[in-house]
């Protein structure tokens, strides 16, 4: 997907219309190669951390289609306003979770710690290149509302860096920093037999979908698979019936589509238990 003109508002509504409502992928692509643009101008702030910029570029994208998922046209503003929040959100979370080994946080606050901790040295007037002492820990942790001991932590890992698991920690009986770890994560065995059980699963529901009525088919999608459900009232509205109605039809439908997955599927019910 290379770089493609920018759009006018007119066409760019257009587009973002044709993939809210129909899926349709080639809008989709319009809009992300005009975006591509933004994204990399965003990206290069973020390229000292070490992270590939193909794989920034890529979160940078994603962060995109997260915001046309949630993005409302009648308000007025442009998509670009609304989703460079999205594009930033996106990269900085993906930055957290791969700069190290180890996993963190990634809430607002340590997110602000993880990005501007120089910054806010610097606002506290704090200008050595020694660690920070009590004082200056309590203040920056008073600012984020986070505790001493998390900014504490963040000022050692910014500052050498992730270490080898692999280092000696122990030389008289050569201990390392892996064996230290204990391991809870599942095996890869484990992993790619849960991705394929979810593949199918993704398959039988969208097979079973299909053998429900329209009417059906929407109230259980908006209710049951749309990050944000809508509410009975809401839905009462579009399909011009009672919300008591619409709520006896969610009822219905929820059997039929269980039924549906087992006889599509095959598998017993507690196959769809995790």
């Amino acid at each position: 997907m290379n770089n493609e003109s920018l759009l006018k508002k007119n066409e760019e509504n257009e587009l973002i219309k044709n993939w809210q409502v129909n899926k349709d992928k080639k809008s989709l692509n319009r809009i992300l190669g005009a975006y591509k643009r933004l994204v990399n101008s965003i990206v290069k702030k973020y390229l000292s951390y070490g992270i590939p910029k193909e794989d920034l570029m890529h979160e940078g994208l994603m962060g995109i289609i997260i915001a046309l998922r949630k993005y409302d046209i009648a308000k007025g503003y442009r998509l670009s306003t609304y989703a460079r929040w999205w594009i930033r959100a996106s990269i900085q979370n993906y930055i957290i979770k791969n700069w190290s080994i180890v996993k963190n946080s990634s809430t607002a606050s340590y997110r602000a710690l993880f990005f501007n901790l120089n910054k806010l040295k610097k606002l506290i007037n704090y200008q050595s290149f020694d660690y920070m002492g009590e004082n200056e820990l309590k203040e920056i942790s008073k600012i984020l509302k986070l505790k001493s001991l998390e900014v504490q932590n963040m000022e050692s890992r910014l500052t050498m860096g992730d270490q080898s698991l692999n280092q000696t920690i122990d030389d008289e009986n050569n201990t390392d920093l892996l064996s230290m770890l204990k391991d809870d994560s599942p095996t890869q065995d484990k992993i790619f037999e849960k991705k394929n059980d979810d593949k199918l699963k993704n398959v039988w529901l969208t097979m079973a979908l299909d053998h429900l009525k329209d009417r059906e088919r929407i109230i259980i999608q908006s209710r049951k698979l749309e990050e944000k459900a809508k509410t009975f009232e809401e839905l009462g509205k579009k399909l011009q019936i009672s919300k008591e109605r619409v709520r006896q039809i969610e009822v219905q439908a929820l059997k039929k589509l269980k039924n549906n997955i087992l006889e599509i599927s095959k598998q017993p019910k507690n196959f769809f238990i995790s």
